[in-house]
């Protein structure tokens, strides 16, 4: 089938409106719990899920909307366990400096963010902090389906309170917990709320820095309990070997994120240590190796010219990344470092950070530990890290630790659906699932590189043009 032949397909897809019913037919089925992709499948959907797949040809009724996916792989759509919808790159937190300095620049953003998710095939996204402004995002036209947690912040004058600026910082944090007994109801009411887990800090301190407080041990086990009690996950933002040893002492469900601070210089024996209390304790694992490597990339010059950023950066953020608005966090990065000092070494020296999550990632892999597809994007005000793209260069990054195409497939697809109860919801091709998928021009078992030939997006139902998703 001739690009041409498929995007008139696609055109009548969407011009279509006298039915809810789309039949994708004699396409090649991408679905991660087989082995490998079948040929000649159809598939029926109906009011935005799948009702129908087969190995003969579906009936077509008068009224259906037909895509053809000859010589093209559907897929279920990716799902990103790790993204911040409130945060703009380049700015951080909207509702903080710098973002409040810039309305309209956060307006676009908020615009494209995402349709910038679902340009990439992430139809899916988790939000573990969504603050309280995730509303901006699933009132899009267009945006993946959002999961989020309740966030409960550590001490007031710990993380990530001490990040926020204001006379009461802590308002911005509507689930707080500063004594056991505050557990029950909290957490009945984040469940009330939407919220499908819970996420914790452990952080005492970035770089040198360990005299940050952190939540006591009666508090710490006084949410698990409630939190299992209403079956939400607990996930931790944790990434040094002190923090993940207390995390896993209090049981929690999920590590929020890698492990890349190793905090002794050789580092091996504690971390396969406590790497392994990970696998025998079973507590999902989140490699978000985004965050070092954005950091990398926003220090490092010319980064910026990277042409994936063109297809979901708005043009006016680009303006204002080129102009010098986001170089305010790069300079903040490099004041921790000999004034002299190249900003491509500081570059590099982050780039240990990304080397020592891929290690630990490929200790966990190589013992059969599932992981997470998780990006954390942005992760911070980094400019690189833009949705979709953090996505799939997280990905990528998971294939040079050592990850296949299809165990990376699995980890954004049936590892975060086990993970959080959503197996019969997300993560398959199969009758009952959601109708989030994407058509692919090349087969995603084979290569990582198949996430950047999609064609097409399917969002519970309605079929888009991946080129109508871009920024323009």
């Amino acid at each position: 089938m001739s690009f041409t032949s498929l995007a008139f397909t696609v055109m009548a897809a969407l011009a279509a409106a006298s039915t809810d019913d789309l039949v994708i037919r004699n396409v090649t089925l991408a679905s991660p719990e087989q082995d490998a992709a079948l040929e000649g499948r159809w598939v029926r959907i109906t009011d935005g899920r799948i009702v129908e797949v087969s190995a003969n040809p579906i009936e077509v009724h008068e009224g259906d909307t037909v895509l053809d996916g000859e010589g093209r792989f559907l897929a279920p759509g990716l799902t990103d366990s790790h993204h911040h919808v409130s945060f703009v790159p380049g700015m951080g937190a909207a509702g903080m400096p710098p973002a409040t300095n810039h309305p309209d620049l956060v307006a676009t953003y908020m615009k494209q963010q995402p349709r910038s998710l679902l340009y990439h095939g992430v139809t899916q996204v988790l939000d573990p902090a969504p603050l309280t402004g995730w509303e901006g995002f699933t009132n899009q036209p267009q945006h993946p389906d959002l999961l989020r947690c309740g966030e409960v912040p550590g001490p007031h004058d710990g993380y990530p309170v001490n990040q926020r600026s204001g006379d009461h910082p802590e308002s911005a944090y509507p689930y707080d917990i500063t004594a056991p007994d505050e557990a029950a109801p909290v957490i009945a009411r984040m469940q009330a709320d939407g919220a499908v887990c819970v996420k914790i800090y452990l952080e005492d301190g970035f770089g040198a820095a360990s005299d940050w407080p952190l939540m006591s041990d009666e508090t710490l086990d006084a949410i698990k309990a409630e939190a299992q009690a209403h079956n939400m996950p607990v996930l931790v933002h944790a990434n040094a070997i002190d923090m993940y040893q207390i995390a896993l002492d209090h049981g929690v469900s999920v590590m929020a994120h890698g492990l890349w601070n190793w905090q002794w210089p050789e580092g091996e024996p504690p971390v396969v240590e406590t790497l392994d209390r990970v696998i025998e304790s079973e507590t999902g694992y989140m490699p978000t190796l985004r965050v070092m490597a954005g950091l990398a990339d926003h220090v490092r010059p010319g980064t910026l010219d990277n042409p994936d950023l063109a297809p979901v950066t708005p043009a006016s953020l680009m303006t204002f990344y080129r102009e010098g608005g986001a170089d305010w966090f790069a300079d903040e990065l490099a004041s921790d470092f000999p004034a002299d000092m190249p900003r491509d070494e500081i570059a590099d020296i982050f780039g240990f950070g990304v080397q020592r999550g891929q290690r630990a990632l490929a200790y966990l892999h190589g013992e059969g530990h599932p992981v997470m597809l998780a990006s954390d994007c942005p992760g911070s005000p980094t400019a690189i890290n833009q949705p979709g793209l953090c996505t799939l260069l997280e990905m990528e990054a998971m294939a040079e630790a050592g990850m296949s195409a299809v165990e990376i497939f699995r980890s954004g697809t049936l590892t975060i659906a086990a993970q959080f109860g959503l197996e019969a919801e997300y993560g398959r091709i199969a009758p009952g699932y959601v109708a989030n998928l994407v058509l692919l021009g090349s087969d995603p078992f084979d290569s990582v590189a198949a996430w950047r030939d999609i064609e097409t997006v399917v969002l519970r139902g309605e079929v888009i043009a991946r080129d109508s998703l871009q920024a323009r």
